[in-house]
């Protein structure tokens, strides 16, 4: 048996010190070329300290415990001194207020998807990078991309007592997407408005096959019903094409599709914004770029848009590590989610932080709540908690947070005392929230905990920036494609010719 001199020495629970917290991190100032950085840890006069490995990072805090202008934005600074490129979610527009500046100062690429005034910022089209993925030969990554799209959509459906409704509409609507990608005659014709317009054609046919003013919709029925049997979209077709006749059924099912598809029928910004789409993945692998979400934070029917935008781009930024000899992106990429939370579920989103590490990508996720968290991911939020390395706390009522943040930190025994925790939930509750300075509790991976001090971003020397002004766009419209005029013109061509 080994005598304990051997063993490692576990010590009781404790503290760590200032020195053996600093182990591991890197000491910076904000505003200097670093080779790369991260989240401010703790803040020494104007030094942070960061960790500047591929490591996630979780902060929880509740509204007021100022997460956003304590660590995002400060981050913000950090990693635009690295070059580092960012996704940033924007709720507020805080974040873009307060670094766009600096980064056009760096050099950066900075580029906006605004979804709080849909006329300034950069147009994004969801079905671009899932039709030249299908046209170019790698039909089941287009296909991947179109079912995840549907699936998030499907979000604003969602009814788990009766799923059938969402079911239904989804497997339509993904195979009118996948109509288009197949008969689209350029890029310019994949938008929302020729998804909307498939739509539009399918309706509830009567017994009577001689009523010439349904002539277009069946001939679109024609037209569906024409896909070889084992086909992909005949497969995702069979319900609807079993329903034409029956009008409550398939009526119930084109109303869920007409809501997964509402934000883009109804705001003619957001129509507008995504004739085209202007984002260059490859430049944010490549170069540094910041791209700004911006979002209302009051109003969250467009969310579902972020959380697509977020899926989309992480993987394209994973083919692009693939392509590459280390299988790395050579520029890092950080996602800043503010507000995670608050989006409806990223798919995948679990597998998406496991595998990002090694890819070059790093994710800052803040949440307000545990609860919040574990409400959109169920099961999944352990996963997405457990692969985030550096968890931050800084306020919450939350009781069954507090209560974890208190078990983590474990338990101590006092000289002739009673066991007791290292921190209590009155303990955690107390944690400075201050302008000049406020206090986070720090849980590092194989480190004690620890107490840290941090600042405000308008604190730091060399933040004061005006704002990169957000200029209204010169608009680029596409074109809305009709399959149905298409499906008759060349019916009428196949009849002269058999006639000829």
């Amino acid at each position: 048996m080994r005598q304990r001199s051997d063993m490692l020495d576990y010590q009781e629970n404790r503290w760590a010190t200032l020195e053996e917290f600093k182990d591991g991190l890197s000491r910076q100032r904000i505003g200097t070329p670093q080779e790369a950085s991260g989240v401010p840890l703790m803040v020494e006069g104007d030094d942070i300290y960061v960790d500047e490995t591929d490591s996630h990072t979780l902060i929880f805090g509740n509204t007021g415990s100022k997460k956003t202008r304590n660590f995002c934005i400060p981050a913000v600074f950090a990693m635009g001194g690295a070059g580092e490129s960012m996704i940033i979610s924007d709720p507020k527009g805080e974040i873009y207020r307060n670094t766009s500046g600096y980064l056009k100062d760096r050099g950066y690429r900075i580029q906006v998807i605004n979804l709080r005034d849909m006329d300034c910022g950069c147009q994004w089209n969801p079905l671009t990078v899932p039709f030249l993925q299908y046209r170019q030969g790698k039909k089941d990554v287009g296909v991947g991309m179109v079912s995840d799209f549907c699936h998030q959509l499907s979000d604003l459906v969602r009814n788990e007592k009766d799923p059938f409704w969402e079911m239904s509409a989804r497997e339509i609507l993904e195979a009118l997407i996948l109509i288009l990608f197949e008969y689209a005659q350029e890029e310019s014709e994949v938008n929302m408005s020729s998804v909307k317009q498939l739509r539009d054609n399918i309706r509830v046919l009567s017994d009577d096959d001689t009523d010439l003013d349904e002539a277009p919709a069946r001939a679109f029925w024609e037209f569906l019903e024409s896909f070889p049997k084992g086909s992909l979209i005949s497969f995702k077709l069979a319900t609807a094409i079993s329903l034409k006749r029956v009008e409550k059924t398939l009526a119930g099912i084109l109303t869920t599709i007409d809501a997964m598809l509402n934000p883009f029928i109804i705001q003619q910004g957001l129509i507008d914004m995504t004739w085209y789409s202007e984002v260059d993945y490859d430049r944010i692998a490549q170069k540094k770029t910041a791209l700004f979400l911006l979002l209302p934070d009051e109003k969250r029917t467009l969310h579902i848009l972020v959380s697509i935008f977020v899926k989309q781009c992480y993987e394209q930024l994973i083919d692009l590590a693939q392509k590459q000899e280390e299988l790395r992106l050579s520029c890092r990429v950080n996602f800043i989610l503010d507000e995670f939370s608050n989006f409806p579920r990223i798919a995948d989103m679990p597998s998406m932080i496991s595998a990002a590490r090694s890819r070059n990508i790093r994710f800052l996720l803040v949440v307000q709540s545990r609860q919040q968290l574990f409400a959109r991911y169920k099961d999944e939020a352990d996963t997405i908690r457990s692969n985030c390395r550096n968890w931050i706390f800084l306020a919450s009522r939350e009781i069954e947070l507090l209560e974890e943040i208190k078990k983590l930190c474990g338990d101590v025994t006092p000289e002739g005392e009673s066991v007791r925790p290292l921190i209590s939930v009155t303990g955690l509750q107390r944690l400075r929230i201050g302008w000049e300075d406020s206090q986070a509790l720090i849980l590092r991976p194989q480190k004690a905990p620890f107490i840290s001090w941090v600042k405000d971003y308008s604190l730091y020397p060399g933040t004061c920036f005006e704002p990169v002004p957000l200029k209204k766009r010169q608009q680029r419209k596409g074109k809305v494609y009709d399959i149905v005029d298409h499906y008759i013109r060349a019916l009428d061509e196949t009849e002269e010719k058999e006639n000829a």
